[in-house]
């Protein structure tokens, strides 16, 4: 007797291929059989005229302060995810050094929306240990961060590694890797990412390649530099054999609309000669971030209370406005990308500045728009989140229908309001570029969120539906299918997703979520 057998479905496997009527049997965590069944069953699902497919993996994502959070993620159950990658954009919650831990502490609290995390922990092997002790709604796969492993050893500073420094770094993250985290990733344009040199990202690839991981980037510019910054990204990849992943690959600003086709074709040239290059896109127009990514590098050189000290003096706080209104920044300016109209911000320790625009802010209060914008940060002690609308759709499109990407949702949790994509982007992707616009075929799309990033991630057990592999399972109502999240109604869940399997429990019902809290952290090669 199977304990779950999923009937009469047609099974779109993951791999790409072409979907096949067949029904799926389960033992304990494992897909055993999958064919014309007639064995009993402790529990069987009627799929007819329904989908089955691998649960969606989200390799791009920013989950890492809800995990401790127990059973508070099950949302994410309803777009069909079974697996979330954290720690992207070189933030990740280990390693990390008690002599650091308060400031990065500090410095992370956006991100995490201000959820607790205890920081009990000082290498990735603990860190892991420790999210295992709470109920986990999906699995969760980590990559260690450039930006937390280049703290730990210099901190916030503004300067190249010493060679001792580089060979302490490279300790770091050697040993997270051998404690089971699937990659390293990075955020050139963040603190203290953005100090690095490309010659320590080349050191810090080499000893990834050499664990059989992969590279993830929010690469040094994603507008003006876009194609120098995936050049770079390439150049990796080139130099050391590693896997790369360009992260949420976008071109920002209007300016750089358009550059996606050059970047796009780079990608498949370098795969063309061999290289394992791919990105990652999410279906919106818009991203989202922490809201002090409006101020230079320079800003941020020895962490938020330095932050804070400058946007505190009259002196330095004019040098900051100079340098957001240079239209020729050497660095990611987001005014010269959007201007104050397309910035609005989510989430503020300040309430009345939540949930509005910094022009609409600055209007109302017959103020300057960038002191305006300096004094959010300030007033709210760095505790702020931003989305920026600066995206062309056609862009989007583009990269959703390239061959070599993958759906991600770079999203964040928060406690009162994100960005829609956290909570809709597959489900977005199935009903606009599938079933509207056919700018993907069923089994491109379904690729796109299983067999393909668990194949960069190299988990073999997952994201194919196949004999052996976990019982990490949807069943979907094609036609049901709705992504229900907006700018305004961010939480609001998808509808379509009938069933979700976690490691061959039942966690959704009939659409609805059941109180099982089936995920597992996953470590590579274990």
């Amino acid at each position: 007797m199977y304990d779950l057998l999923i009937k009469n479905g047609l099974i779109v496997d993951g791999s790409g291929d072409v979907p096949y009527q067949a029904d799926v049997a389960v033992n304990g965590d494992t897909i055993v059989k999958i064919g014309h069944l007639d064995e009993p069953a402790k529990e069987v699902i009627d799929a007819k005229g329904k989908l089955v497919t691998p649960g969606f993996i989200d390799i791009h994502c920013h989950s890492d302060a809800i995990v401790f959070q127990p059973g508070k993620n099950p949302q994410r159950l309803l777009q069909g995810f079974t697996t979330e990658v954290v720690g992207n954009c070189g933030v990740s919650c280990a390693p990390i050094t008690p002599e650091f831990k308060d400031q990065w502490a500090t410095y992370c609290a956006p991100f995490f929306s201000h959820m607790p995390v205890p920081f009990n922990w000082n290498s990735y092997d603990e860190y892991l240990k420790e999210v295992e002790k709470n109920q986990l709604c999906l699995n969760m796969a980590g990559l260690v961060g450039h930006g937390t492993v280049r703290a730990c050893v210099a901190g916030f500073e503004n300067r190249p590694f010493t060679p001792e420094e580089m060979k302490k770094a490279e300790e770091f993250l050697a040993q997270s890797l051998e404690s089971g985290a699937f990659g390293f990733s990075s955020g050139l344009i963040y603190p203290p990412g953005v100090y690095s040199t490309k010659e320590e990202m080349l050191n810090f690839a080499k000893v990834v390649k050499e664990h059989d991981a992969i590279y993830t980037s929010h690469i040094r510019s994603e507008s003006y530099g876009l194609i120098d910054a995936v050049a770079e990204a390439i150049h990796v990849a080139e130099a050391t054999g590693v896997s790369v992943e360009i992260s949420h690959h976008k071109a920002a600003g209007r300016p750089n609309h358009g550059k996606i086709r050059t970047t796009l074709q780079m990608i498949a040239d370098a795969r063309a000669k061999g290289l394992d290059v791919n990105c990652d896109v999410y279906p919106y127009d818009a991203a989202s971030t922490n809201f002090n990514s409006i101020l230079p590098p320079w800003a941020l050189e020895g962490g938020i209370d330095k932050m804070l000290e400058r946007l505190s003096d009259p002196d330095t706080r004019a040098k900051l406005i100079e340098a957001m209104k240079d239209e020729h920044p050497n660095w990611e300016s987001f005014y010269q990308l959007t201007g104050w109209e397309g910035m609005y911000i989510t989430e503020c320790s300040v309430e009345k500045y939540a949930d509005r625009t910094i022009a609409d802010i600055a209007r109302s209060e017959n103020a300057d728009p960038f002191e305006k914008a300096l004094d959010i940060l300030l007033e709210s002690r760095n505790n702020a989140m931003m989305i920026v609308f600066f995206m062309d759709p056609e862009d989007v499109s583009r990269a959703i229908a390239n061959p070599n990407s993958m759906v991600c949702t770079d999203g964040f949790p928060s406690v009162k309001k994100s960005h829609p994509r956290y909570y809709g982007s597959c489900v977005r992707v199935l009903e606009k570029y599938v079933k509207q616009e056919h700018l993907l075929s069923l089994q491109q799309a379904i690729y796109k969120m299983s067999g393909m990033p668990a194949a960069k991630l190299g988990l073999s057990d997952r994201g194919i539906l196949g004999e052996g592999k976990k019982a990490d399972l949807l069943v979907i109502d094609f036609e049901k299918l709705h992504d229900n999240a907006t700018y305004k109604e961010d939480k609001a869940t998808c509808d379509g997703i009938e069933y979700v399997a976690v490691n061959g429990q039942i966690v959704v019902k009939d659409g609805a979520l059941v109180p099982v809290y089936a995920g597992r952290v996953l470590r590579k090669g274990r």
